[in-house]
Parts: C-alpha cells; structure tokens; sequence
C-alpha cells in the first residue's frame, strides 16, 4: 500500500464482530525477541499485550497468517486476541467496525512505541 506496509483489505463487506482469521502462533522469550527486533521480523510480530510496558522485557508473539500484514492505525478497525488450547496458541482477529469491502484492516500496535519513524506504516 502506498505510504504503508504491504496492508490486507476486505475482499467483501465485513460485519462488526465477525472473526476474520484464527492463525497458529508461538511465543518466543525476550531473549529471543531480541533477536527479531535486528531484523526483518519486527514489522511481522506482536508483542505480548500482557506484558507490553510492565517492568522487565516482553516476550514476541510470531502468528503464521494473513493478520500480520494488517497496518497500524490510531483508529483500528480490527483487533487480535490470543488463545490457547491443548494445540498451542492461536492469533484471533475479528472485526471490532463493520468494514467495507476494499477498505483496509487495521489494527492499533501494541508496541508503537518500538518503532522508528522510517518503520512507521501509518
């Protein structure tokens, strides 16, 4: 998307509520977490929203779906939620607006604050 990272935009019209993916993660440790943030990988994970500005590091949340190429905004119209099963941890994301279609699925960055201004895809 021009001005933005590579973006995701409804292919149809999108109800408030719905549940637009549901894609495996894993967690990987701060020590590991520092790893990614000196590379390509850090635009592509999440960063644990539990721990995200307590005291200590947070962990990396690597989800293996289309949800990870969803833009930053200050207004999302989309979020993710996290569960886990006896399979493993899984990235939810569901429609928290109705979405028109060719409209662009945004989400609010947890981490906005790591980010400089050359990685900033707003």
């Amino acid at each position: 998307m021009p001005g933005k990272g590579r973006g995701l935009l409804a292919e149809r019209p999108i109800a408030a509520g719905s549940r637009l993916e549901r894609a495996p993660a894993v967690r990987l440790g701060a020590k590991d977490r520092a790893l990614f943030d000196q590379s390509a990988f850090f635009a592509y994970y999440f960063a644990d929203p539990q721990h995200f500005g307590a005291p200590g590091d947070h962990d990396a949340l690597v989800v293996f779906g289309q949800l990870t190429f969803c833009n930053h905004s200050e207004s999302p119209n989309a979020v993710v939620h996290w569960e886990e099963d006896e399979v493993g941890l899984w990235a939810v994301l569901e429609a928290i607006a109705d979405i028109a279609e060719g409209d662009e699925i945004t989400l609010f960055y947890t981490n906005i604050s790591e980010y400089s201004s050359a990685d900033l895809f707003i």
